[in-house]
């Protein structure tokens, strides 16, 4: 049995670790134990489970602690390492993704932090990687040196992703020069890669 110390993970990342961990296993399946915090995890990782065909049973140990226990059997449909873990685009020039703010969605700052952090984390998670993603406007802050989605955006970048930040919303907000990953560049190459690409996300 493998286990996967989740507590304080925010979803995705629980059922995308739990995903990884799956693939590696032999014909005979295996068995993962998910360790964490918060009722949303266990429903995601159940319904990841049932879609799958893969057991699933559910424990609470104390307040804010489950253990999710996820067992692949025999004769089961399971993923192989090639699978997606999300989605992704498999043909043409490949998705953009285009991303205006540091926070995702509206209503709560706080959470909308919070949400964007999981989304570049569920990108740079795909198994095709994007083939860009560009920033502009208060996103450009996501690409900082002190920004918490930093290491994300510098793993599609190792993958091959093209990382373009905007160099006017970068003086505007006068934080050119804390850039840490990518490009600098003109609103014309931002629209150049959203143009060409074969499927665009705009957040």
């Amino acid at each position: 049995m493998t286990v996967i110390d989740a507590m304080g993970w925010v979803c995705p990342r629980p059922v995308i670790e739990a995903k990884k961990v799956i693939a590696t296993f032999p014909a005979e399946g295996g068995v993962v134990k998910v360790l964490v915090d918060n009722q949303i995890a266990c429903d995601n990782l159940s319904k990841m489970s049932a879609s799958k065909g893969y057991g699933c049973e559910v424990s609470k140990i104390a307040d804010r602690q489950y253990e999710v226990v996820v067992t692949v059997g025999e004769g089961k449909v399971e993923e192989s390492a090639s699978a997606p873990v999300v989605a992704s685009v498999q043909s043409g020039d490949g998705l953009v993704v285009a991303i205006s703010q540091n926070k995702m969605g509206h209503g709560s700052d706080e959470l909308g932090q919070i949400l964007i952090k999981g989304f570049i984390y569920s990108i740079s998670q795909l198994e095709v990687a994007p083939k860009a993603v560009v920033f502009f406007n208060s996103g450009v802050k996501l690409t900082l040196q002190d920004s918490n989605t930093l290491a994300d955006i510098q793993a599609m970048a190792e993958r091959g992703t093209i990382v373009r930040v905007c160099g006017t919303c970068a003086d505007y907000f006068k934080v050119k020069d804390q850039v840490a990953v990518g490009e600098i560049c003109n609103m014309y190459d931002i629209v150049d890669a959203m143009a060409n690409a074969a499927k665009v996300i705009n957040i």
